[in-house]
């Protein structure tokens, strides 16, 4: 298995139907304008709620109000997945020149042993700044981890507490079935039968980034780590 791990890098490509249907320059510009959009909501959520304080500190109650009830009910509708998030997701690829390491006999071998009963812990290095490798690390399990008959690895996600509170990321996150990355979650959807992808790096990862270095943080991830002799899971 370490041999079909190749170092080579292979390129992600994109193969839903409607994605490849559109002209390669208004498929790049519809990627930087959904990317920009993810990325401005760090921006745009704390300066809503910095609003509310700003609505009552000038007197204009109903404003603040409405404005903290649309927030706090953004920030606990359920989490649903919606599987076409992650097809579409594909469309990051060439603006972010994705690559990967996982040959086809790799992927192979992966299916036949998950249609035999085994469960994955599936993870992806970087985190990156901006948490965007979490919508192309979905693209990737759902497209290349998956088999005509047999279906898709694809699971579950683990993702940092804050970020399932926070409106609109909240349902983003849900549409790709993320959730809430807290030790006893993890453990029951892998022992229910799903397998979890996750970038291990957490939070953590995105303060070891530089301009052209990235470092992984493994070795703080020991719950990470507990999980597969506890669920028969494979890392």
């Amino acid at each position: 298995a370490r041999s079909a791990m190749a170092t080579t890098l292979r390129e992600c490509e994109i193969r839903e139907p409607w994605l490849l249907q559109l002209p390669p320059q208004l498929r790049d510009a519809l990627a930087w304008t959904v990317l920009t959009g993810v990325c401005s909501l760090y921006y745009i959520i704390p300066a809503a709620y910095v609003s509310v304080a700003a609505l009552l500190f000038t007197g204009r109650l109903m404003a603040a109000a409405t404005t903290a009830v649309v927030l706090t009910s953004l920030s606990i509708l359920p989490m649903r997945p919606w599987p076409a998030t992650r097809r579409a997701a594909q469309i990051f690829y060439p603006v972010l020149r994705v690559r990967h390491n996982a040959s086809a006999e790799r992927i192979a071998v992966l299916m036949e042993e998950w249609r035999g009963g085994h469960r994955y812990i599936l993870g992806m290095h970087p985190h990156g700044v901006v948490p965007l490798q979490a919508f192309v690390w979905c693209a990737f399990c759902d497209q290349y981890l998956r088999h005509e008959e047999w279906g898709t690895l694809y699971g579950f996600g683990g993702m940092a507490t804050i970020v399932t509170r926070l409106p609109v990321l909240r349902t983003l996150l849900g549409w790709l079935s993320g959730t809430a990355a807290h030790y006893s979650t993890l453990k029951r959807g892998l022992s229910a039968g799903q397998n979890l992808y996750m970038l291990p790096g957490g939070l953590a990862e995105i303060f070891t980034a530089a301009p052209g270095t990235h470092t992984a943080v493994w070795r703080s991830r020991r719950g990470l780590v507990r999980l597969p002799p506890q669920t028969g899971a494979r890392l």
